[in-house]
């Protein structure tokens, strides 16, 4: 028997297990701890972009003036739509405003694959988001050829539907009443301006024999150049500067609509429109120009320093090729003012779209957008809408910003 209990204490079989056993347990838990951080790691992150996105959703809310009743329950449901159930439970979140902002924040809980070896109980992980979002306004014209190829192939009556529907989605992101204007230049050789502005200082009856504030039709003509693709201040001590007054070539030609936030104006006057006459680009574009610049002529635009947020647009559109303006009918001469007027519309911090309908100088006017892709080519007239539509959403995208 003593024998047999020496043969045993001796015997090592087995040992190595129990060893490896043993030093298995600590490198298990390890393990099991890295896992455990990893995926703390993970939801932090998620809940974390949870928060952000709930901050954001409801500093939207605000800024539109659709301030929820419960703060905390609008952000929960974006937060609770943007985590993994299984993952982590136990979520809660509160949202209040701080001054001009809004701050959420959040905590949820994650099974530990071991307890007590992170903590002793649940895994928690939690954050805090902030968010601020401003409405920008808008100062909108619409600058649109109103010459005789219009009245073919549809193109008027589709312009029209295209450019109330604009006005109409403008007016249904309007959430403030002076959050977006909207102007109107309809245009052809000339524009017109109106006969309300028959005794202003900074026109001009010279240049026309017999011309003058009782006979006038209301129409002006390009300024001397280079004023004539500028926004220069007119001065009465500076004949060059001043808007030559003329009787209008063509008698159906619509008035501007100088900004404003009165939709039905905006509709009746998209709706007055007539075809005719030949094509100056230039003015036009310019008369869109000085609409939204705060200096006379015309004195209702905002100015940045005012309105820091403020998005000033033209959205050009046209059919065909320039084919006359005060001193010319060379097309290539023209489209060297209009060229210089792009140039400087752009450079004044103003946005540009432009619109070529089935006919016009595509180079021309792809130069003359802001960007490549704010230049549309429209084939036939029945595009016009859904192209309306789309710079439509993206105007009313640009209104928001975090």
């Amino acid at each position: 028997m003593l024998k047999k209990f020496r043969e045993f204490a001796r015997d090592r079989r087995g040992a190595l297990a129990v060893a490896f056993a043993v030093a298995m347990y600590p490198i298990m838990m390890m393990i099991c701890a890295a896992v455990d951080l990893s995926r703390m790691s993970q939801q932090q992150a998620r809940l974390q972009a949870a928060l952000d996105a709930a901050a954001l959703f409801v500093a939207r809310l605000v800024a539109d003036g659709k301030t929820p009743a419960d703060l905390s329950a609008a952000a929960r449901q974006i937060v609770e739509g943007n985590v993994n159930p299984t993952e982590m439970f136990n979520v809660t979140v509160s949202a209040v405003m701080d001054g001009a902002s809004v701050r959420v924040t959040g905590s949820g809980q994650l099974n530990p694959m071991i307890a007590n070896i992170l903590s002793g109980s649940n895994l928690q992980v939690a954050g805090t988001a902030g968010a601020m979002w401003r409405t920008k306004k808008i100062d909108l014209v619409l600058v649109l050829d109103n010459t005789g190829s219009m009245a073919s192939s549809g193109k008027m009556a589709a312009l029209k539907d295209a450019a109330k529907n604009l006005i109409n989605t403008m007016a249904a992101v309007s959430n403030r009443p002076d959050a977006i204007r909207i102007g109107i230049v309809p245009f052809d050789v000339q524009v017109r301006i109106g006969t309300t502005y028959k005794n202003e200082s900074w026109l001009t009856y010279a240049g026309v024999s017999g011309l003058n504030s009782g006979n006038w039709t209301g129409c002006v003509a390009d300024r001397d150049q280079s004023n004539d693709v500028t926004d220069t201040t007119p001065s009465t001590g500076v004949a060059s500067t001043l808007f030559p007054a003329r009787n209008c070539t063509n008698s159906a030609l619509t008035s501007i609509l100088p900004l404003t936030t009165d939709w039905a104006a905006l509709r009746s006057k998209v709706d007055a429109m007539s075809p005719a006459g030949n094509t100056n680009v230039t003015i036009g574009l310019v008369w869109g120009f000085h609409m939204l610049t705060p200096s006379q002529p015309l004195t209702t635009a905002r100015t940045l320093a005012q309105e820091p947020d403020l998005e000033r647009i033209i959205i050009l559109l046209t059919d065909g090729d320039n084919t006359q303006n005060r001193w010319t009918t060379n097309g290539t001469l023209i489209d060297a003012r209009t060229d210089l007027a792009c140039a400087n519309v752009k450079a004044n911090g103003i946005r540009l779209y432009t619109i070529r309908v089935i006919d016009g100088d595509a180079a021309l006017l792809r130069r003359c957008a802001t960007q490549t892709s704010m230049y549309y080519d429209v084939r036939t007239a029945s595009e016009l809408g859904p192209v309306f539509a789309r710079i439509a959403a993206e105007i009313g995208q640009l209104r928001l910003t975090q």
